[in-house]
């Protein structure tokens, strides 16, 4: 690459700091179709606010020929006040909807609890149920070790937690249906792809099941019809097909877009048809050690093997971190590279701290004991900021009784944010506590696994044990700039504390 256009001064200066070699060369490639793996806290949304700057002010580029793609309302308003241009910067939803009203179609968005309600509705009602409550006990029988005697009643009474993961286990399905964008009629594929399946007692479980879930879908479908709603898998489907049909009423010459490892197939095929039609050039940026929303419709594939994809496309590298010291995205490399699957990549940083990773157990009588202890310590030490991760809400609550919302809560003049580690990702805090790390069915690893009838949805199995649960664990990891504190129960490690056990700070409070 020309060294002339890499020491542009342009590069000096992008709000406020200079860009680093990799990512001056990733806002000069103009290739059709780029891939950017880049590493936790290696400055993405800044490269993407240098690329759209350099075309507009470089390349000379309409500010209006280029679209911008975030995940969330908040990212998307945070690129729309670091650029201060006048572009398009949409999340998928708002993209699809924009599409939609240009051609003059509006719909209603439908509740995000709709479908929650649905099932909830069908499983407690007799006009929907009393037909199909067979179906239902089937899947329990080979679901239930002590099935003697099954009722319904006696599932909701004696195995709620097994009876509310049957809940969870049909929304997972439809909402993997409908982030692939098929119909109803994909009913038949999965019966078929069952009949392939060895064992009788597996194909009698997993029949039962699609059953209900088709049926459950049907009624989604009706009240989603009666009311002339949608919700944002079936717009975005709709959008690509409107194109498809009367084609795009706007012009983009650059996609770029954000956190593409989180891009479901039916997202794919939205921006596939937009660059067919404008012939646009692509930039993804993304980083597959943070795929964290399979459970969504995630196609973690899209990323891997975004080569596939997308032809012809050139893969780049953003491998410094600005937040996390060397030793611990040394340590977190090691964990999370385990999984083949995951892109290697060759992680630095310019930062040292020795033990950035630090151990504190506790038992199960002196839990929230030990979480003040480590509190009043932490701000004696002169901590400032601190952020509480909970693998889910019940860790949190554990030690934390008020009412969480998105704001500091003061104690003792340090500001805490309690999140769960899904709604940490992106952010980043001085310091880390990782709470209620323990080996447990509802540990972290979380172990409740996948029902093995998902696998007639999802098209891409992961194969290594807890590969999700992994991601999200160096997703907490690397929130911090210079500590984590990782709270275990003596004798009930989490599996993931013993494999970097050796490597990290034992102290006691």
């Amino acid at each position: 690459m020309n060294k002339e256009l890499l020491e542009d001064s342009f590069f000096d200066n992008i709000n406020g700091y200079s860009l680093d070699l990799n990512q001056r060369k990733i806002i000069l490639d103009d290739t059709d179709n780029v891939l950017v793996v880049a590493g936790a806290g290696s400055g993405k949304t800044l490269t993407i606010v240098g690329k759209i700057k350099y075309l507009i002010e470089k390349e000379h580029v309409n500010s209006k020929d280029i679209l911008c793609i975030s995940f969330t309302n908040e990212t998307v308003n945070s690129l729309k006040e670091k650029l201060d241009m006048d572009i398009d910067i949409y999340t998928f939803h708002k993209l699809s909807l924009e599409i939609l009203k240009d051609h003059h179609i509006f719909y209603q968005i439908a509740e995000s609890d709709l479908l929650e309600y649905t099932i909830n509705e069908y499983l407690e009602s007799n006009i929907y149920f009393n037909n199909y409550q067979k179906y239902v006990l089937n899947y329990f029988m080979y679901s239930i070790e002590d099935n003697k005697k099954l009722t319904i009643e006696k599932v909701k009474r004696e195995f709620p937690k097994i009876y509310d993961s049957y809940k969870k286990l049909i929304a997972s399905f439809v909402n993997n249906i409908k982030s692939h964008g098929h119909s109803i009629n994909n009913f038949k594929r999965y019966i078929r792809k069952n009949k392939y399946i060895f064992s009788r007692k597996k194909r009698i479980k997993n029949i039962s099941f699609l059953i209900i879930m088709f049926d459950i879908y049907r009624l989604y479908l009706e009240e989603l019809n009666s009311c002339y709603k949608i919700d944002f898998d079936m717009m975005i489907d709709l959008s690509t097909k409107i194109i498809e049909k009367y084609g795009m009423k706007r012009f983009y010459k650059y996609i770029i877009i954000d956190e593409f490892q989180d891009t479901s197939y039916v997202r794919y095929k939205l921006i596939k048809r937009i660059q067919e039609e404008c012939n646009s050039k692509l930039l993804c940026v993304g980083d597959d050690f943070q795929s964290i929303y399979r459970f969504s419709g995630c196609n973690l594939d899209l990323f891997v093997n975004f080569k596939k994809y997308f032809k012809p496309s050139h893969i780049l590298y953003m491998n410094k971190t600005y937040r996390n010291s060397y030793d611990l995205i040394k340590i977190a490399y090691y964990f999370i590279i385990k999984n083949k699957y995951q892109l290697k990549k060759q992680l630095i940083s310019d930062k040292r701290l020795k033990s950035p990773i630090k151990i504190i157990y506790y038992t199960r009588s002196n839990y929230r004991f030990i979480f003040y202890r480590l509190l009043d310590k932490l701000i004696s030490d002169g901590k400032k900021e601190l952020l509480i991760l909970g693998r889910c809400n019940h860790d949190i609550n554990m030690v934390y009784d008020g009412e969480l919302d998105n704001d500091y809560i003061v104690y003792k003049d340090i500001k805490i944010k309690y999140l769960t580690v899904h709604s940490s990702k992106g952010l980043e805090c001085e310091n880390v506590i990782i709470l209620n790390l323990i080996d447990d069915i509802l540990g972290f690893p979380n172990k409740i696994k996948d029902d093995e009838v998902l696998n007639l949805a999802f098209k891409n199995k992961e194969r290594y044990l807890y590969a999700e649960e992994r991601r999200l664990f160096y997703v907490a990891l690397t929130r911090t700039k210079n500590n984590v504190y990782l709270l275990t129960k003596k004798n009930q490690e989490s599996k993931f504390v013993l494999e970097i056990k050796r490597k990290c700070e034992i102290i006691d409070i």
